[in-house]
C-alpha cells in the first residue's frame, strides 16, 4: 500500500519490531495471553520486512516476548497501588504500548529512546499530558531532569540492557540511585547461555547480523549486588510458569528458566540517605 511507513532505523534499534511482532501474533489468537491493539495497528501500517521473522522465529521466543510483557505490566500495576501519581520512565521504549495496558489516570509516563526510534514512535502513538517522549540514548545525561515527579520513580527497560558493556550499565545504575533515591529499576537480563542461544536461535534466525547481537551476560543475579550497595533485589521474575502456555512451550521455557536464559530482576536502587 501507497500508505505504509518506510523504516530506517540501525542494527540495534531494528530489534525492536520482534517483540512488536510478537504481541501483534498473539493479539490474532482466539484466546490470547494477552491483546495488543496498538500492535496489529503499526504492523498493519509499517513498511517493514517481516517473513524472515515469521518464518524462522520459535514458539518460545514469541511465548518469552509475551510473558515478558505481561510480567512487566504486573510490576507497573503494582508500583501504582502503592504511588498512584509515580513516574514511570520506558528506557528503550521502542514500540511498547505498556502504558495503554496499565494506565491508571494519574501516573506520569516517559518514553525515552533514540531519536530514529521517537521519530518513528510519533507516527504512531501520540504524546499526551502525562505520557512524553525523550529523544536521547539512556546513557546521555540532560533527559533525567525531564523526570518529575522525581520520587517515586520506576524505571523499566526490557529488552535493552545486553546490548550495552557491564561498566556502562553498572555506572547508569549508580547514577540513579544517585539522583532518584529510593527509586527502582525493573529489567530483563541474559545468562551467557541466554545471549549465545539468543543470537543464534532469534537474531540471525530474524535476518539480522552479528551488529544486532546481544553482549551484556549476567553470570549469576546475585552478581549486582556487587555493583553498590545501596542496590537490593526486590525481586527475580521467570516466564514460563504460566499453565495456559501451550504445554511444549511451557516444558522448554521451564528448561530456559532453569537456565536463567532470559528472565527479570526487580531492583531497588536505595533510600534517602544511603
Amino acid at each position: 500500500m501507497s500508505d505504509k511507513i518506510k523504516v530506517e532505523l540501525g542494527d540495534v534499534p531494528k530489534t525492536l519490531f520482534l517483540p512488536l511482532w510478537g504481541r501483534a501474533c498473539e493479539s490474532r489468537k482466539a484466546d490470547p495471553l494477552l491483546v495488543d491493539k496498538k500492535a496489529l495497528e503499526i504492523l498493519d501500517r509499517v513498511d517493514f520486512n517481516f517473513s524472515a521473522v515469521a518464518g524462522n522465529i520459535s514458539e518460545l521466543s514469541k511465548a518469552g516476548w509475551i510473558m515478558r510483557s505481561i510480567c512487566t505490566d504486573r510490576v507497573v500495576t503494582r508500583f501504582l497501588e502503592k504511588h498512584p501519581q509515580a513516574a514511570v520512565v520506558n528506557i528503550g521504549c521502542g514500540l511498547d504500548t505498556t502504558f495503554d495496558r496499565i494506565d491508571n489516570g494519574q501516573l506520569h509516563w516517559f518514553d525515552l529512546d533514540l531519536p530514529d526510534v521517537i521519530a518513528l514512535r510519533r507516527k504512531f502513538i501520540p504524546e499526551s499530558g502525562r505520557r512524553k517522549f525523550l529523544s536521547a540514548s539512556f546513557l546521555e545525561e540532560g533527559w533525567r531532569k525531564e523526570i518529575q515527579p522525581a520520587e517515586n520513580v520506576l524505571f523499566v527497560a526490557a529488552g535493552v540492557f545486553y546490548y550495552f558493556r557491564e561498566e556502562e550499565i553498572r555506572n547508569f545504575f549508580q547514577t540513579l540511585a544517585d539522583e532518584f533515591p529510593g527509586g527502582e529499576m525493573l529489567f530483563d537480563a541474559c545468562s551467557p547461555i541466554g545471549v549465545k542461544t539468543a543470537n543464534r536461535m532469534v537474531v540471525r534466525r530474524a535476518g539480522m547480523d552479528e551488529r544486532s547481537f546481544l553482549r551484556w551476560e549476567l553470570n549469576r543475579t546475585e552478581d549486582i549486588l556487587s555493583w553498590d550497595p545501596r542496590f537490593r533485589i526486590l525481586n527475580t521474575i521467570f516466564y514460563f510458569g504460566e499453565k495456559r502456555l501451550p504445554l511444549g512451550t511451557r516444558m522448554m521455557g521451564l528448561v530456559s528458566d532453569l537456565l536463567k536464559a532470559q528472565y527479570m530482576i526487580h531492583l531497588g536502587l536505595g533510600k534517602k540517605g544511603e
